[in-house]
């Protein structure tokens, strides 16, 4: 009926009209999905901000928990002191949600509550807007009643933490009351960590909810979208067909004389005024040209957009991985240094497993930058000429601790028809194999695993090699074989649960062999072991090439420094972040080096312009001056200070950051988290040309 009459009202519609009626129609059911669309994005962000909140809360509560019960043993005050900082997250989130339950509540104290919870600024509208809408849905209004039940818990931490402060400054109360107090804790301590999983799984409630309304809702509108614009199109089309068909006959009969042919007009549109004036034709297909510019305008504005919102992806993993990596070098440097000073074997245990917990976190990290750039078209490869048996020792000198750790044999052989020089990326070959190394001792127990590299085409230009990673490890199912390349997948679930990981690594790999024009597979059978197989094409050294690669190597001459002093060594740290100051300085007061400190790239040159240095380590993103432009006004002056060794140490390790830093004058590159061992081999070797051996040794 509606549809009926629709039709009749556009019969006398010009066409330009119809067709914008039909345009419109589609414009606005598409701006109604893409509001669909925003408001179910902006509600799931929140909720992912609920869950980042509730780690933050559950962080907060068990380091809180865990600094009283140190204090319940240590009594030292700042152990208590600790206790009431980190009860800052919960109190500062149970204040937010106090007064958010008001009637009318006042959103610039839920804000500063939100905040004190160490929420980001930039998720705590949203996460009001959630329980100021959504609050009575029913998996929504269970998460804040157990948020409600957990404060009331961790209020009662308070008072039992008090008591047992006043205990221990009384010094009249025994240990074993002092226990008792920590018994009560320890229960109230347990009732949270299950609170914490229930509102954990009731977000996950809340998340899957939405999806499946917003799969509904943008599923119902593609469907109205679709089955409108084919009807409009199709009441559209037809008129004009008959109208045109119509002056088609009457013009043939014209042409037959005719001439008293009328054309009967069907409509009051261009085609109706076609039957008299034939320029009506000409603006018709001016506006269908139009309207095909601005189909294509929206399309590059599309596009646009697209490329925006990649662009914007990118610098988020970029700063993420900044933010991680700054505090992970100092967690991971402090670790190695408490590693080396501690006697206590059960600590030193309990050290390593903090510094290996640390290394998976930065192996995490990087898989998921690699698996964001090959995603988004940004992988390059190098083309450089490099020593294929160098780089193969090399990564069986870096997997050997490691292997040799869980007692497993680590070895390598290279086809002797192999160049020793060849052209390509030995870089994202290095990464390839770490991963299945990698891969092989996490899934070995004991026994072996090689490394084999051959030849399996050759030409003049080219040389195509395979190269084989077997292990004596679990294996890998059949029916598991195919999957284990896709991205966040492995083998069982039990593999995920006993062995860890992201599933990215093999994905990765299996890409960046594939970029590059090879091929990878795998044989295996559980509980016998796996054999990863790839193959890569590289080009050959010509003779300038293989000249220079190996003057490179012998000219080449790098000093290694287990154990070397640095004493008479000035250096002058530059660092704005107060952890890894500290952090610094201790790892080279260990080497006997003598060390200033400064808090930007500006105090670092007025130091530099009053004393001189040896060498300076320069952080790259500091307040008033970076580490950039220092340097760029290093190398300005006009003297020999100059000239003076800079090295970089950032955590800043998006790809073409190192090129940046030897571009804009710095000598050398050191990535945060550091290698102790790397950061003092660099160091050395820049300052080798003013000391003798005898004054580094």
């Amino acid at each position: 009926m509606i549809f009926s009459s629709l039709r009749k009202k556009l019969k006398d519609t010009s066409i330009s009209r119809k067709l914008y009626f039909t345009i419109g129609i589609m414009a606005v059911l598409v701006v109604v999905e893409l509001t669909t669309l925003g408001v179910a994005i902006n509600t799931l962000s929140a909720v992912r901000s609920f869950v980042e909140g509730e780690a933050l809360w559950s962080k907060s509560q068990k380091d809180a928990v865990y600094r009283i019960r140190i204090y319940s043993s240590s009594h030292n005050e700042k152990d208590f002191q600790a206790f009431r900082q980190f009860l800052a997250v919960p109190l500062g989130d149970k204040k937010a949600l106090i007064e958010l339950s008001k009637g009318k509540p006042d959103f610039k104290i839920a804000k500063e509550g939100l905040l004190a919870g160490r929420n980001h600024p930039d998720d705590l509208d949203g996460m009001i807007n959630l329980i100021m809408r959504f609050s009575d849905y029913y998996y929504l209004r269970k998460a804040f009643d157990i948020w409600e039940h957990a404060d009331v818990e961790m209020q009662q931490l308070i008072p039992l933490a008090d008591k047992m402060h006043d205990m221990i400054r009384s010094k009249n109360a025994s240990q074993s009351e002092i226990n008792q107090v920590m018994d009560q804790i320890e229960a109230i301590n347990g009732k949270l960590s299950q609170m914490v999983d229930g509102f954990s799984y009731t977000l996950g409630e809340v998340s899957r909810w939405l999806e499946r309304t917003v799969l509904k809702v943008l599923l119902a509108l593609s469907l109205t979208i679709g089955t409108i614009s084919i009807l409009i199109t199709i009441s559209v089309s037809r008129g004009i067909e008959k109208g045109i068909k119509a002056i088609i006959d009457g013009a043939a009969l014209i042409k037959q004389g005719f001439f008293s042919t009328r054309v009967q007009v069907y409509s009051n549109d261009e085609i109706g005024v076609l039957a008299s004036a034939f320029n009506d034709m000409t603006v018709a297909l001016e506006n269908k040209i139009q309207e095909l510019k601005s189909a294509e305008e929206s399309l590059k504005k599309e596009r646009d957009r697209a490329e925006a919102s990649e662009k914007v992806k990118q610098l988020f993993l970029a700063n993420m991985s900044h933010e991680i990596r700054t505090p992970m070098n100092a967690i991971l440097g402090f670790a190695r240094l408490l590693e080396e000073s501690l006697t206590d074997k059960e600590l030193q245990e309990y050290i390593r497993v903090i510094i290996k917990s640390g290394d998976d976190l930065l192996v995490i990290l990087n898989d998921i930058l690699d698996f964001s750039r090959i995603e988004a078209g940004k992988v390059n490869f190098e083309m450089q000429s490099f020593n294929l048996k160098n780089t193969i020792d090399s990564i069986v000198t870096m997997m050997e601790p490691k292997a040799f750790s869980k007692k497993i044999k680590l070895k390598s052989t290279i086809d002797k028809q192999i160049p020793k020089i060849i052209i390509g990326d030995s870089v994202r070959l290095s990464q390839v194999i770490l991963n299945l190394v990698s891969n092989a001792i996490k899934f070995s127990e004991n026994g072996e695993i090689s490394i084999a590299i051959a030849t399996i085409d050759e030409d003049a230009d080219k040389i195509v090699v395979e190269c084989i990673v077997k292990d004596t490890g679990i294996g890998i199912p059949l029916e598991k074989q195919a999957k284990i390349f896709e991205s966040f997948e492995q083998a069982t679930t039990d593999t995920v649960r006993k062995f860890g990981g992201t599933g990215l690594g093999l994905s990765i790999s299996k890409q960046l062999v594939e970029l590059q024009g090879g091929k990878i597979f795998v044989k295996s059978e559980l509980g016998s072991g796996s054999e990863f197989h790839f193959t890569l094409p590289f080009l050959k050294a010509k003779n300038g090439q293989l000249k220079r690669a190996l003057d490179h190597e012998n000219g080449v001459e790098i000093i290694h420094t287990p154990g070397k002093s640095g004493k008479g060594i000035r250096v002058l740290v530059v660092e704005d972040n107060g952890i890894n100051q500290m952090l610094i300085v201790k790892v080279l007061q260990k080497r006997e080096f003598e060390i200033d400190v400064a808090d930007n790239g500006m105090t670092a040159l007025d130091m530099l312009k009053g004393k001189e240095y040896d060498i300076i380590l320069m952080d790259l993103q500091m307040p008033e001056m970076d580490g950039y432009e220092a340097t760029r006004l290093i190398r300005n002056l006009e003297n020999n200070k100059k000239g003076v060794p800079i090295v970089a140490m950032t955590a800043h390790t998006i790809k073409g950051e190192r090129e940046r830093c030897i571009e804009m004058g710095m000598n050398d590159y050191v990535p945060k988290p550091f290698n102790i061992e790397e950061l003092f081999d660099k160091m050395f070797n820049l300052v080798k040309n003013r000391f003798d051996e005898t004054s580094i040794i």
